[in-house]
């Protein structure tokens, strides 16, 4: 994708598995966001791991772990998400 002069770069890839007996479906979440293809070492990398589960059909909890990772200058900003989900 193009914008402007800046040129930008990115790609994900999302695994889940839905285990019915127990009402679990394990989450593996793997992204990249190069957000100058110009530029050296600004690459961002975000891998999720994570569990969706359903109390009914109505119901879900999800609970994530976001490690992120950047080239160059490594931040402190992991993050663990959850959510309640409900349809009515």
């Amino acid at each position: 994708m193009v914008l402007g002069s800046i040129k930008r770069s990115g790609y994900w890839a999302q695994a889940m598995y839905m285990l019915e007996d127990w009402g679990v479906q394990p989450v593996l979440k793997y992204e990249s966001y190069d957000p100058n293809t110009d530029e050296e070492n600004d690459v961002e990398s975000v891998i999720t791991l994570g569990f969706n589960y359903f109390f009914n059909d109505w119901t879900r909890l999800q609970l994530n772990y976001l490690y992120k990772a950047e080239e160059g200058n490594e931040i402190s900003n992991d993050e663990i998400l959850m959510q309640l989900q409900v349809k009515f």
